[in-house]
């Protein structure tokens, strides 16, 4: 069984590894295709239909994960129930959206607009991921990803060597997501019709547990954007596009942090002396820093020909606010491990809380930034955001722990209690 978990957890890493690089290749494609203005407002749409799809999941991921570990069949009938629920979501925000946007936008930005509300519309409803991950299948995710993926690849190099229309990219954007949709789904075990009452009894379930937790994340993918947001509103479509570039590069490598913490994490749950869990914690947070160092280093010795490569000479004002946001990234993963740890002392409420107001934060500090600053305004912003979510909001918390937490990483040797 542990070497099972082994493997599938190999394969979720690598499927995350081929999303990266097809992310790199993908988006650096599409942004010398369409340039900066263009592709600021396709960094809009996704952004946008991002928070509509978190809504349209009702938070429910890891309750459906739960639910087909401890039982495959009950939980496939609960993915059933929420993939009509989330389809029915998805569709009436998505067309309030698509109805607001329609007046004001041209041929162009209205397809891109809709092509990547199709695109996350199978993203939200393919609850048959959360099955193969939770049943040790990560394989065949990855496999039916890269499909995909490949399929994006070719046909937007078909688009661009030929010079094709800008719109037919919009193409492309659909398939990336779709054709893994309906590989998935052609695969997963069906189940025979769920009687009325049952599905009513899933459905309230569902929606019990699952508006708590989708406020939680609704906030969390709210304040992680609303600079996007305000950046499109005061300073444009073209400067959007250049951050957008920053941003890919600067955030994408997030889930190596989060991949080493969770790796030790486990360990630090199972510590049932607080003192000894708080230094082990403690020497993590340093070792995820020492690691992470290396990536803002490595951008500001080479990220101008990095973005010079990738994306071409009209994006090369991304390469400051690149380096600010590989900062703001090194601290998001320490507050990952920080998260983490006020989880092991069931500090549930306190984080839910805590997320909450950082959105109340948030959003006047991007906006007035932002305003004042354009561009650097928005990294800077990310910055203060994510430096007050990890210090000041934590340090509340049970007589300041994570305090003495975080001033214990400084103290090398409980890098070795790790061990």
């Amino acid at each position: 069984m542990r070497k099972n978990s082994i493997i599938n957890a190999m394969w979720m890493m690598s499927e995350k590894v081929i999303t990266l690089f097809g992310l790199f290749f993908v988006t650096s494609f599409v942004a010398k295709y369409i340039g900066p203005s263009r592709f600021g407002q396709l960094a809009l749409a996704i952004a946008i239909f991002q928070v509509v799809q978190v809504v349209a999941q009702l938070g429910c991921d890891n309750i459906i994960f739960k639910r087909v570990s401890k039982n495959a069949t009950s939980g496939l009938k609960l993915i059933y129930s929420s993939f009509v629920i989330r389809a029915i979501i998805y569709i009436f925000i998505a067309f309030i959206v698509l109805a607001f946007f329609y007046k004001d936008a041209d041929f162009i930005n209205f397809v891109f607009l809709l092509s990547v509300c199709i695109a996350f519309f199978f993203t939200s409803i393919d609850v048959f991921t959360i099955y193969n991950d939770a049943t040790l299948n990560s394989k065949f995710n990855t496999i039916a990803n890269v499909f995909g993926l490949i399929i994006g690849l070719v046909l937007r190099y078909i688009i661009a060597f030929f010079e094709l229309p800008i719109h037919l990219l919009s193409l492309p954007i659909v398939l990336t997501t779709m054709v893994p949709f309906i590989i998935r789904l052609y695969f997963i075990p069906k189940i025979r019709n769920i009687k009325l009452k049952y599905k009513r009894r899933y459905n309230s379930y569902l929606f019990a547990t699952g508006i708590p937790l989708v406020i939680s994340t609704i906030s969390m993918t709210i304040y992680s954007r609303v600079n996007q947001f305000s950046l499109s509103y005061f300073s444009g479509s073209y400067e959007l596009g250049i951050y957008s570039v920053a941003l890919t590069l600067g955030t994408a490598w997030v889930f190596i942090g989060n991949a080493l913490s969770i790796s030790f994490l486990s360990k630090i749950y199972s510590e049932k002396d607080e003192f000894l869990a708080k230094d082990k914690t403690s020497g993590l947070i340093a070792s995820v820093f020492t690691v992470l160092l290396v990536f803002p280093v490595f951008f500001v010795l080479f990220g101008k020909r990095i973005i010079f490569i990738l994306y071409g000479n009209d994006y090369l004002a991304a390469y400051h606010i690149l380096v600010i946001l590989c900062l703001s990234t090194i601290i998001t993963s320490l507050g990952f491990i920080s998260n983490r740890y006020i989880v092991k002392l069931s500090g549930y409420n306190y984080l839910s809380k805590k997320t909450i107001l950082i959105l109340l934060f948030s959003i006047p500090i991007s906006i007035a930034m932002v305003y004042q600053w354009g561009l650097y305004g928005a990294a800077y912003s990310v910055l203060i955001i994510e430096l007050l979510s990890l210090t000041i909001m934590n340090y509340f918390f049970r007589d300041g722990v994570v305090l003495k937490m975080h001033l214990g990483a400084f103290n090398l040797r409980n890098i070795k209690k790790l061990k």
